[in-house]
């Protein structure tokens, strides 16, 4: 019986799965609240102030037919933004690696760095037996 060559298997890694993110309008509160603000102010100011806000020196957001807020209004007013704002947290726990530190991450960091320097390293003398071989070869 002849001896059998050895195979060298080749493990391929798993590509990665596709991560689904969270839609970007749950993080997109400002408007809501820059409203809500403004409809705060809107009682405090004349008709023609309230019209519109500056922003840098800019004319900004023009709301139109603002209803005023009372201040002792404001809790009821803000629970959806408290709602959306507590779903937009509950999503990004769900996102792999949320509870890993910032260190953790850059101890990952640097050995994936030294993974690839060593790719490198043996990607480049692989190249350079190539060459030898292919000259010995006289191609």
């Amino acid at each position: 019986m002849a001896d059998a060559e050895p195979t060298i298997e080749h493990s391929q890694p798993e590509p990665p799965q596709q991560l689904t993110l969270p839609a970007a309008q749950l993080f997109d509160i400002l408007p809501a609240l820059h409203e809500i603000l403004a409809r705060i102010e809107h009682n405090s100011q004349d008709a023609a102030n309230a019209q519109s806000v500056l922003v840098d020196g800019e004319i900004g957001i023009n709301y139109t037919n603002l209803q005023p807020l009372d201040p002792k209004e404001l809790p009821a007013a803000i629970l959806p933004l408290k709602a959306q704002m507590r779903k937009g947290l509950k999503e990004l726990e769900k996102l792999p690696d949320m509870d890993r530190s910032v260190e953790e991450q850059d101890e990952e960091i640097a050995e994936l760095k030294m993974k690839i320097k060593r790719q490198e390293e043996v990607m480049r003398e692989m190249g350079r037996m190539g060459v030898i071989v292919k000259n010995r070869l006289g191609s």
